[in-house]
């Protein structure tokens, strides 16, 4: 399965909402859900006469959101998937909103808008699932508009969810792809185990990716997820599990946990400007 067929079949809340209270409703509990997401995110700032680009858009949470609080002339939204797009035409629709959305392409990543024409891309669990995400980057170069900003969230290596949750909870404890390697055990734990393609990256790494395609990153640090935190009970080295978890887990401070001054959420949040 590629990834557009994947996508489009696996559309992430696919029942339209009936009110406008119940979609903002949504919209406060996908925030309360996941610690740290909204202050990490930046949800949803001061985009004040800004044209915005929801690059992955779904059924259109970020551009609901956008539209609603954040004061935005303009917000477009793209995704590979036409049933997402459907979904997301319904909720503008029902919100009274005028907003654009167009389809993109996995294989062929050019984004159909013009060179320079976006203040400010929002990418929100994407780049993780795509085939060619230094492309999309080189894209969002080209579209923003010089000194423009994106906020781009990619599942976070330096993570609970890396370190502990897949390795002790579900390979050790569960005995879930207990066989498998790490990286491929991640893959079937984030969006369901047909899911083709699923990356964590690390934060050095995920920063040069950035560089490469002309964005200034810098990581903000991971959001959680309720799994992430009920799986943090980590009291000793356990000795099954592989050296390098030990060590991470070991070098974590405060609560909820941090890793070298970042929260180790699986939500890695990066603030990234076109230089």
């Amino acid at each position: 399965m590629n990834v557009t067929e994947f996508w489009t079949g696996h559309t992430v809340r696919d029942e339209p909402f009936r009110s406008v209270a119940e979609s903002l409703a949504f919209l406060q509990w996908r925030s309360d859900e996941y610690p740290l997401f909204h202050e990490l995110m930046g949800l949803w700032g001061d985009h004040a006469g800004q044209t915005i680009l929801d690059y992955g858009c779904g059924p259109a949470n970020d551009m609901v959101g956008l539209l609603t609080y954040s004061g935005a002339t303009r917000v477009v939204g793209a995704d590979v998937s036409e049933r997402a797009l459907d979904l997301a035409r319904r909720r503008l629709d029902l919100h009274g909103f005028d907003a654009s959305l167009v389809r993109v392409s996995d294989p062929e990543p050019a984004i159909p808008l013009d060179t320079g024409s976006i203040d400010f891309v929002h990418c929100l669990g994407v780049l993780q699932h795509v085939s060619y995400p230094a492309a999309i980057l080189a894209e969002f170069v080209r579209v923003l508009r010089p000194g423009g900003e994106a906020r781009i969230m990619v599942y976070n290596r330096a993570s609970l969810w890396w370190h502990l949750y897949v390795p002790w909870q579900r390979q050790l404890l569960d005995g879930h792809d207990a066989d498998l390697p790490i990286e491929e055990a991640f893959r079937r734990s984030t969006d369901t185990e047909s899911c083709p393609i699923s990356r964590a990256y690390e934060p050095r790494e995920f920063v040069r990716l950035c560089a490469d395609a002309g964005l200034q990153a810098e990581f903000l640090g991971g959001y959680f997820t309720g799994v992430e935190l009920d799986a943090w009970r980590w009291d000793a080295p356990d000795t099954r599990l592989a050296p390098v978890h030990r060590r991470f887990l070991a070098a974590l401070e405060g609560s909820p946990p941090m890793y070298r001054q970042h929260y180790a959420g699986i939500g890695g949040v990066y603030r990234a400007v076109r230089a």
